[in-house]
């Protein structure tokens, strides 16, 4: 954890020092005045994550966060579009205007990708925070029983509940989710960034929750840079079957459904007993109708096809949350959005993400409560 504190000081460094190296401003009063601006939120940044990492979290800190977070996706906003500019520049170097025409140009656009960069942000912090819309997505299985068409599976997932989500956000989707009269309530990882001592009040609306055949739940990586195992047993106060590579058979009007989970893709990286296996959550299970795999991240979609999963549902990827991390997402991720069918055997399913993580930010991609049906 302090190697990533020091890698992704050092990005906020450069990526501030670019981003005033190409503001253009006029006078020497401004560019003192934004230099020290761009120094102050490199150095809060970095004190947050250094407080963080040490295990001092308090309301204080989540005010930080706040500030932190917003100017963080301004300036990455800002420092790709200056990008951009330069790269356009450099393709068209040849064009050489006047002095005069070239200083006018300067400033226009400095003018112009600043207030644009401003409304973007706006519009995106706007996306993340005015809660989250229902989805509903069918997945065409094929010889479904008629009796498992009828379920409504509800998803909610990279909730992210910690600095800057808390109880409110979270009582507002348990409204929500309970109006769908859901028969299975699903949560695919990354609930929490913090302890269960510091967060169970905000998690606590959770066991508000009502799900005729059961809520599911199943770890994230988040789980396990927040005290998995004290997660794992709170969620089961709250009513949350978790399955650790394990199973359950649920049966409707004869029809039987199996529902799996796994711990997270890289569990194993913080609790030896937690490697992921798809294989050993499907073992010993019944004859079924319908097999169905909740996996965080969409990396488990290989071997769950490999043993015959019907339907992966998962999250982790935030569909991007903004641009241009989306990019960056696909290049991480065999799926980052939607539904998927893998190899013409096992549909994916892979929700943007019920809240938001590090900036408030979503362009393209609202929260959203997914409801699923098999048809």
């Amino acid at each position: 954890m302090i190697w990533f504190m020091l890698i992704a000081s050092l990005m906020s460094a450069l990526m501030s020092f670019y981003v005033g190296w190409r503001m253009h401003l006029p006078t020497l009063t401004t560019r003192r005045l934004v230099w020290g601006y761009l120094f102050v939120v490199w150095l809060l940044s970095t004190l947050a994550m250094a407080l963080r990492l040490f295990g001092i979290i308090n309301n204080t800190t989540d005010m930080l966060a706040w500030f932190v977070y917003l100017n963080m996706g301004f300036f990455s906003l800002l420092f790709i579009v200056y990008m951009l500019i330069d790269i356009f520049h450099a393709l068209t170097q040849k064009i050489k205007p006047s002095p005069e025409r070239r200083q006018f140009m300067t400033s226009t656009v400095s003018l112009g990708v600043l207030g644009g960069v401003g409304i973007t942000t706006g519009i995106g912090f706007e996306q993340a925070v005015g809660g989250a819309i229902v989805k509903e997505v069918q997945v065409p299985l094929g010889n479904v029983p008629e009796a498992l068409q009828k379920l409504k599976i509800v998803q909610f997932t990279d909730l992210h509940i910690g600095p800057m989500i808390k109880q409110d956000y979270v009582q507002t989707l348990v409204l929500q989710m309970n109006a769908l009269d859901a028969d299975m309530i699903v949560m695919t990882g990354d609930l929490v960034d913090g302890s269960v001592a510091r967060l169970k009040d905000d998690v606590a609306p959770l066991g508000q929750l009502k799900a005729k055949h059961g809520k599911f739940f199943i770890t994230g990586n988040h789980e396990y840079y927040s005290g998995a195992e004290a997660w794992i047993t709170e969620m089961k106060r709250l009513g949350f079957t978790v399955l650790l590579n394990e199973h359950e058979v649920i049966e409707v009007e004869g029809a039987k459904l199996l529902m799996a989970g796994v711990t997270d893709y890289r569990a194993d990286r913080h609790i030896a007993s937690h490697q992921t296996s798809p294989k050993k959550a499907i073992e010993g299970a019944p004859q079924v109708d319908v097999k169905i795999l909740l996996a965080h991240q969409p990396k488990s979609i290989f071997e769950a096809t490999e043993v015959g999963f019907d339907l992966q549902i998962s999250g982790h990827t935030h569909g991007g949350q903004y641009y241009p991390w989306n990019f960056i997402a696909k290049i991480a991720n065999p799926y980052i959005k939607g539904l998927h069918l893998h190899e013409g055997k096992t549909w994916i399913y892979v929700s943007p993400g019920t809240g938001y993580w590090g900036p408030p930010i979503r362009l393209g991609n609202k929260p959203e409560i997914t409801l699923i049906r098999l048809v």
